[in-house]
């Protein structure tokens, strides 16, 4: 009984552990921007939020509550004077989770001047907050017939310039 009671606390405390850090988790907005910055849970807050709606590979429809990946960027001036053109379509976006797995999606992606499609970087699931495992923060990419784009656990936004070796 003893080592129940002892497992169960260690298991309490790891779990209350994961949610603080949950909580306080930021993702570092960087790269070829002006005006890097971390958004935590208070600025992003702050944002203007959005919906989308995706259905999951076993058919069923989730909604996804969070801020546009546009917004995130162009808060950090990453698209200068907000027009994509030039130099500025050899960008693209690099996202980071905390396991190490990255995706990369095309700048004109999350452009409404280029895109009806709206990325969002997600914290709420159906109107809860996202599962320790998915989130704090995650990363929606409607329209892909697979959600391998769709990182879980961001922790990083990069704003890189493609260029040929």
């Amino acid at each position: 009984m003893k080592n129940i009671n002892f497992f169960t606390l260690v298991f309490a405390f790891t779990f209350i552990g994961l949610m603080a850090k949950a909580q306080t988790a930021e993702v570092a907005i960087g790269g070829d921007v002006t005006q890097p910055y971390k958004l935590n849970a208070t600025n992003f807050a702050a944002m203007k939020q959005v919906t989308v709606k995706v259905t999951a590979n076993d058919g069923r429809e989730h909604v996804y509550s969070g801020v546009s990946l546009y917004d995130i960027l162009t808060q950090a001036d990453a698209i200068p004077n907000k027009q994509l053109r030039g130099k500025s379509l050899t960008k693209y976006v690099l996202v980071s989770a905390a396991d190490g797995y990255q995706v990369v999606i095309a700048l004109p992606e999350v452009d409404p001047a280029f895109t009806d499609k709206l990325i969002i970087l997600a914290n709420k699931e159906d109107g809860e907050d996202l599962a320790a495992n998915f989130g704090p923060y995650r990363l929606i990419v409607p329209g892909d017939k697979k959600p391998a784009r769709s990182a879980m656990r961001v922790v990083a936004i990069d704003v890189l310039t493609a260029k040929k070796p």
